[in-house]
């Protein structure tokens, strides 16, 4: 009879298990691949195109059956079951509650071939990642609190209905024209609530693709907030060959009252816990460099 334990004792049981873990991935990638441009999801839903993927969801381009208007349609993966049901029953319910211009609004739900459905605004624009890596777009001090105010603007609205984002990241965060939209609330969740919807269950290893999540509290969005900063004030930074990595204080140019924030988000001093407190020190410190 087949032992697994005795064939890693062996040697062969290693080789057994990449085998193994290679067939899962085989399989998971069977059950998650997308839908193809053309089919119709649900009977209303006709997929133009794959738009992105995520660890918990696959996103498409749609329109309104009624008027034409581009729209978003997320699956959840098929791979991730249960919870990745979950995650987006959640998130459907968390975008209806959000109700603001500037972030996508839940247009439908349902069910259809085993996975969940959410229809929501689709966004047009560029993404910080979009104008930061193929664009080239250069953000000094002040562009970069400028576009972070416009960003806090809308993480503030979140905080204020009661709940966090929690994947505050350069694709997230889109512009148009002068506009800023926040999109992908599929990691959020209501402030200090305990979260099961990713917990693996008890006596099972958490996957790669299922990091441990930092805790539903405003300082974990603002903690974010500082790497999103980061990226913007690295855009034009450009390392010298031969030189050996230096931490960010030592490579970028920084004013005072930018070192001090970044240090404050991203807990190397007195973290900020207030959404209020540090919009209102990021407007000073926008206006100090205007004169």
């Amino acid at each position: 009879m087949f032992n697994l334990a005795q064939e890693a004792e062996s040697g062969k049981g290693g080789i057994m298990v990449m085998a193994i873990e290679r067939w899962r991935g085989f399989i998971r990638a069977w059950r998650d691949y997308p839908f193809p441009e053309g089919a119709v999801i649900g009977g209303n839903y006709t997929i133009e195109a794959l738009l992105g993927e995520g660890s918990y969801g696959l996103t498409y381009l749609t329109r309104n059956p009624e008027d034409g208007t581009p729209l978003a349609l997320k699956q959840s993966r098929p791979s991730k079951k249960a919870v990745g049901r979950a995650m987006l029953a959640r998130e459907s319910a968390i975008l209806r509650v959000m109700e603001h211009p500037n972030i996508p609004a839940c247009r439908d739900y349902f069910e259809y071939k085993g996975s969940n459905w959410l229809v929501t605004d689709y966004i047009a624009g560029k993404t910080l990642e979009d104008l930061i890596f193929d664009e080239q777009f250069v953000y000094g001090e002040r562009e970069c609190l400028a576009t972070t105010l416009k960003l806090m603007e809308r993480v503030a609205h979140v905080h204020s209905r009661g709940y966090v984002h929690l994947d505050l990241r350069i694709p997230n965060v889109i512009l148009q024209n002068e506009d800023l939209y926040l999109i992908d609330f599929g990691l959020a969740a209501k402030i200090g609530e305990a979260d099961t919807a990713q917990q693996p269950q008890k006596g099972k290893r958490k996957g790669k693709d299922m990091p441990e999540r930092r805790p539903p509290e405003i300082a974990s969005d603002l903690y974010d907030v500082g790497q999103l900063m980061l990226f913007m004030l690295y855009s034009g930074y450009h390392p010298q060959q031969g030189k050996a990595e230096r931490t960010w204080r030592e490579e970028l140019e920084l004013s005072p009252g930018m070192l001090q924030m970044l240090s404050r988000l991203l807990g190397e001093q007195e973290a900020y816990t207030d959404t209020a407190v540090f919009i209102r020190e990021a407007r000073e410190l926008y206006k100090s460099l205007l004169r």
